[in-house]
């Protein structure tokens, strides 16, 4: 009976010691599943959005290979550097796939973050997954009114909202003087309407006259009937927004078949696509880029990433959009020191980073950042910086119609 009784006793002992390896090696094992630090998105590699964001998969890869270089991320509170992988999918330009393909992101890869896809009407799809599985969201390219509608904590953008997308475009023209009547054609879209009606806007509280503005189908190809109209009007300078390059392309050819010839034309989406498409017909023509000339760090850091990734960081206009989301991101992680998804999502709402020198990252309270572009001129084939604006005022050329 005795012997009987110690063995049960031997028993629930070891039962006991199990149970405490087994609590210990639940608990110990999500940090040390920590090895990496997973982000997901998608990009458009298909459909009508893939000419403005070609190379910017390869700009996502030289970054996360810069940072692993180094190490990786340091977590102050693993007390380590982890390397990054990013998981980038086709959203083939289109929303219910975007959001299929963050939803894999969530559930198949489960990423730590997010990272936005390109526009604000792919984005507005996409983001879902992150107020369903609770994943912190960097957007991106995306800053129109529709995606802050609703509270959303887990979703923050570097960039100012779309109104202010052509505020420094509108100061231009104020600096140099004359011009005084505009004409503002937008593709039919949510950050299209979005952007031109605050540019719109804004030429108005400069003191000028806008005395045509037009919103046209995302699939037009016939703009002859709104050519004549604006030809009518004959505006000083006709500004065009609309995000997929061939839609920018069809325009700007027939204004010059049809003999539209303003002193001045302002692409608001003008990578390298259209400028090739154009020819010597793209000169003197009025952009902007989400970055000027300087020689800071991020400056030498944004140019090196480019490099790697096979092109210049004047020839695709948002690519400074994406250098700064990469920038947000080590922030965030940086300051939470851990994977944590609401330590992550915090860290991303409270940055106040400096960026090129003169920029300083901040959100409002609805999510919003400080990121607006600086205006640019299209000059032998490429952007050349028009920021800041005495230097813009100064070596600005009106087109004066010649195509």
């Amino acid at each position: 009976m005795l012997n009987k009784s110690c063995s049960l006793s031997r028993l629930g002992v070891a039962a006991l010691a199990l149970m405490a390896s087994l609590l210990a090696w639940a608990i110990a094992t999500p940090v040390q599943a920590q090895t990496e630090i997973l982000i997901g998105g998608t990009i458009a590699q298909s459909g009508s959005l893939q000419g403005i964001v070609k190379p910017f998969g390869a700009l996502g890869q030289a970054w996360v290979d810069d940072v692993n270089s180094r190490g990786g991320i340091y977590l102050s509170k693993l007390g380590r550097k982890l390397p990054v992988r990013m998981i980038l999918y086709d959203d083939q330009s289109e929303p219910p796939t975007a959001l299929k393909q963050y939803e894999r992101l969530a559930t198949v890869d489960k990423v730590h973050l997010f990272i936005g896809p390109f526009s604000s009407f792919v984005t507005n799809a996409a983001m879902q997954a992150s107020i369903k599985h609770k994943i912190p969201f960097f957007m991106v390219e995306a800053n129109d009114a529709v995606l802050f509608e609703e509270n959303n904590n887990w979703r923050a953008t570097g960039l100012a909202p779309a109104a202010w997308e052509y505020k420094r475009v509108a100061e231009l023209y104020k600096r140099m003087g004359g011009a005084s009547t505009f004409a503002v054609l937008s593709r039919d879209n949510l950050h299209e309407r979005g952007a031109a009606q605050g540019f719109a806007d804004e030429v108005k509280r400069q003191g000028f006259t806008v005395v045509y503005k037009e919103e046209a189908p995302k699939d037009i190809k016939d703009f002859s009937s709104i050519i004549l109209a604006m030809k009518g009007k004959n505006p000083d300078v006709v500004l065009i927004e609309a995000l997929p390059p061939p839609w920018n392309i069809g325009f700007l050819k027939q204004a010059r078949e049809l003999g539209l010839n303003p002193q001045d034309i302002v692409v608001g989406h003008t990578p390298i696509p259209v400028i090739k498409g154009m020819g010597e017909s793209a000169e003197n023509i009025v952009s902007s880029l989400y970055m000027f000339d300087g020689d800071t760090p991020d400056h030498l850091r944004f140019a090196k990433l480019c490099a790697a990734a096979g092109f210049e960081p004047w020839q695709y206009s948002e690519s400074g959009i994406r250098y700064r989301a990469y920038r947000r991101i080590e922030d965030a992680l940086e300051r939470a020191g851990s994977l944590d998804a609401d330590e992550i999502r915090i860290a991303m709402w409270t940055t106040g980073m400096t960026l090129f020198g003169e920029e300083t990252m901040k959100h409002d309270h609805e999510g919003y950042g400080t990121d607006h572009p600086y205006p640019t001129q299209v000059k032998g084939g490429k952007h050349v910086s028009l920021w800041p604006l005495e230097k813009g005022a100064a070596t600005h050329q009106y087109k004066m119609g010649k195509w």
